[in-house]
């Protein structure tokens, strides 16, 4: 069956680590489950993307405006939550 989220690390364990023995404490069926997934769908994932959808994803990036990483406000005034933000 499917767990619940895996809980924070303890004794300073960094949260990678945490999330590794978890993935080792797996039940038999999640580990058969990800190999079969593995199986199907690894050669699909590998195979390049359609120059159409290259293109317009180019497209699309040449027209997004320019997002401030710095305070998360982009160029309009705008958050990246979609929340407008005034200047004092």
């Amino acid at each position: 069956m499917a767990k619940g989220p895996v809980p924070p690390p303890t004794g300073g364990k960094p949260a990678s680590e945490a999330r590794k023995a978890a993935l080792r404490a797996d039940s038999p069926f999640d580990l058969w489950l990800h190999k079969q997934l593995h199986e199907m769908y690894d050669s699909i994932a590998k195979e390049p993307l359609p120059e159409d959808l290259l293109k317009l994803i180019d497209k699309d990036a040449g027209s997004a405006p320019e997002q401030s990483s710095d305070d998360g406000n982009s160029s309009d005034g705008n958050s990246s939550d979609g929340k407008s933000r005034k200047n004092p």
